[in-house]
């Protein structure tokens, strides 16, 4: 998994699912930033940071005024018996909550030992398996036409408008591969020597500005295959056919392949051996019926997660399929534990029964 996409994970409140061995004690800095934000309610560090960076550099700001432990003294304390009182009261929260916070760590280490084998092993498995599967190098098929350069370039541009056109443009690229050569190439003695080009080559010869991007529309492929694969289907069908229709086209029914929008440019010559492979007109429809509602329902849970970002959109699909980000206990993800804060009120009557 991408660390940009663990990041944004991190960010959402969820973590990645690791084996006990690589959960690292915590530190006592950590255990401090914890008391303060979900304790005494008060601003992490790097809230304080952006938000005085952008208070000093364009003159204004992106949210309240941070609050701080000397705030926090200043507002509930005025005299010096207070501040003592007060002084005493935190540090005893703290021992309480970094305690707290031992021992949930160690029992949750305890009971992830114990459950992990009946769900981890499993499902790393089936995980590896949805991943060499993504890296087989076999014929495919589709209900598609060929796509056209003019309809990939279309597509590229507006790719990083939001996830759905990032998937189109990836589906195009899936369509593609049905019609182009990448098969194995075999030496004299049965070695295998190498693969020939497939769409790489195509670009090269026929498109040189789509080659010269071919790593980032590649991209997109990759993102579109794995999206196919959350979604609990696989080929013929494309991924563009489990995405929503955009408002400016009709709808296209359950049994019609979703084709890419028309253009007028050139139809690259598939090679007779490559051209897509068809199924049984009745095979096609009933597995249509089957796949496309369960798969389209899918699809649709996996787009609510996204925030409008391609990173948001490898989250969700990593959460799915990275077998370095299993669930834990079953669930989507797991987030991170948080201890009830302290109300206001409660801190008040503490300051009422502050030491004589």
């Amino acid at each position: 998994m991408r660390k940009a996409v663990e990041e944004h994970l991190e960010s959402r409140g969820c973590r990645v699912v690791r084996p006990p061995a690589e959960l690292a004690p915590p530190t006592f800095e950590s255990l401090v930033d914890g008391f303060l934000v979900h304790v005494l309610r008060l601003d992490s560090e790097s809230y304080r940071r952006a938000f005085w960076r952008e208070a000093y550099r364009n003159g204004h700001t992106i949210g309240h005024v941070p609050h701080t432990l000397e705030g926090f003294f200043r507002r509930n304390a005025r005299t010096f018996e207070q501040q003592v009182s007060l002084l005493l009261t935190v540090a005893a929260l703290f021992g309480a909550y970094a305690v707290a916070t031992l021992l949930y760590r160690r029992l949750s280490l305890v009971v992830r030992r114990l459950r992990r084998p009946t769900y981890y092993e499993r499902e790393r498995e089936r995980r590896q398996k949805l991943a060499a599967e993504r890296r087989e190098i076999r014929k495919h098929c589709t209900l598609n036409p060929r796509p056209t350069f003019d309809a990939i370039r279309a597509a590229l541009r507006v790719a990083r408008n939001s996830p759905e056109d990032a998937l189109r443009l990836g589906s195009l690229l899936e369509d593609l591969e049905c019609f182009v050569d990448n098969t194995l190439r075999f030496g004299a003695d049965g070695q295998i020597v190498g693969r020939r080009g497939g769409i790489k080559r195509l670009f090269q010869r026929e498109a040189p500005d789509l080659f010269e991007k071919y790593s980032t529309i590649m991209r997109y492929k990759a993102m579109a295959k794995r999206f196919r694969q959350a979604c609990g289907t696989g080929e013929p069908v494309s991924p563009a056919m489990l995405l929503p229709v955009p408002e400016a086209t009709d709808a296209t029914p359950d049994s019609a392949p979703a084709s890419p929008p028309p253009t007028s440019g050139p139809v690259p010559a598939p090679g007779p051996a490559f051209a897509r492979q068809t199924l049984a007109p009745a095979a096609t429809a009933n597995r249509l019926q089957t796949v496309l509602p369960r798969a389209r329902e899918a699809a649709r849970v996996i787009l609510g997660e996204c925030q409008g970002t391609l990173i948001s959109l490898e989250a969700a699909l990593a959460l799915r399929l990275d077998p370095d980000c299993i669930p834990a206990h079953g669930e989507a993800y797991a987030r991170k534990p948080r201890l009830p804060r302290i109300p206001k009120r409660v801190v008040s009557w503490l300051l009422r029964r502050r030491v004589a």
